[in-house]
């Protein structure tokens, strides 16, 4: 596998010449979200947790009015991802958690079918 050598695109593993596979995959989803949300690259920091190990995590701070809990578990699962779990299925647990949290309130889905209107209006009018 390559090695892209842009620092922003670099995912942990390859920043600490650790074998990586789908790790690569995990981070440039990180830092799609990342650009989303910030509009800004995404810079990780390197924090000790309390069980004596290394946690990964985004420079950035989460405005008050998000969904805090649910951005901060995409974030921690995403960079910090165990080569032997299965991440397929982490993956379909961070989908089921987001669809969890939109389908909890029908305030948000009328808010999300808004935006998707007011988007596709402003494709087709480009």
């Amino acid at each position: 596998m390559g090695d892209c050598r842009t620092s922003g695109f670099r995912c942990i593993e390859m920043q600490e010449n650790k074998p990586w596979t789908f790790q690569v995959d995990m981070y440039g989803l990180c830092v799609i979200v990342h650009m989303m949300l910030h509009n800004s690259y995404m810079e990780i920091e390197k924090r000790a947790s309390p069980d004596g190990t290394y946690i990964y995590q985004p420079k950035s701070y989460y405005k008050r009015y998000w969904n805090v809990d649910l951005w901060k578990t995409l974030f921690a699962k995403l960079l910090n991802v165990d080569p032997a779990e299965d991440h397929k299925k982490l993956l379909q647990s961070l989908r089921e958690s987001f669809q969890g949290y939109m389908c909890s309130d029908p305030k948000l889905i009328k808010k999300l079918k808004q935006l998707l209107v007011k988007q596709k209006a402003s494709l087709c009018s480009a």
